[in-house]
């Protein structure tokens, strides 16, 4: 699940309605600062300059990332339509076409704020082959449905995503639990984010492993 989550090379051929306002390009959602595009590096100073908070920030052990990109054209939400899911939008935003701010946050959540809210996603291990993903849409304490906002419209993007990503990991688990699998190597354009994710978790299960042992060496 994480892995799927950590690259965006499967979204142009799984994700119709996500890639209208979502661009997939690597240089903006990869493992590394999105200012690696020009057109990242531009949004991310109109944000900054604006006094909303955009640039890379990883934690020094890797485990969380915030980082700010701009969506496709026009867009500021993530609508059919690319139009906001919410009227009136998150209080103190300078301006609708904000993009979103991806967060994550290894090994049990990623998030997208948005001018107009925010998707927020909890990844709960069930066991070794399931995982349970739930997906929270938070809107402005006084926007109510029917009035500022069409549930079937803010939630149809990530309900279509969410059954799209479900199918391609199920496909992929498949894969890997047959005798014939064998690795192959990363792309580094495309999934230097998993790279990333998979460096530290093995890191991370590494120290844990050591820690113990050291204890008891002691």
């Amino acid at each position: 699940m994480l892995e799927n989550n950590r690259e965006c090379y499967h979204c142009a051929g799984s994700h119709p309605a996500l890639c209208i306002t979502f661009d997939d390009d690597p240089d903006l959602v990869g493992a590394d600062d999105s200012t690696s595009s020009p057109r990242g590096a531009a949004h991310v100073a109109r944000c900054e300059a604006a006094g909303l908070p955009s640039r890379y920030l990883l934690s020094p052990d890797e485990q969380w990332r915030l980082v700010r990109i701009p969506l496709t054209g026009n867009s500021v939400s993530y609508t059919m339509d690319g139009k906001a899911a919410v009227a009136g939008g998150i209080p103190g935003m300078p301006f609708a076409d904000a993009g979103t701010l991806l967060f994550f946050h290894y090994p049990n959540t990623w998030n997208h704020f948005l001018s107009d809210h925010v998707l927020h996603f909890r990844v709960l291990p069930i066991d070794a082959n399931t995982t349970e993903v739930t997906t929270t849409w938070l809107v402005p304490k006084d926007a109510q449905e029917g009035r500022d906002y069409d549930l079937k419209r803010l939630t149809e993007v990530w309900i279509d995503t969410n059954d799209e990503d479900r199918r391609v990991v199920e496909e992929n688990q498949i894969g890997i639990s047959s005798p014939a699998y064998e690795p192959g190597p990363y792309s580094m354009k495309q999934e230097s984010g998993v790279l990333q994710f998979v460096d530290w978790y093995a890191q991370t299960l590494g120290g844990a492993v050591k820690g113990p042992t050291a204890l008891a060496a002691e």
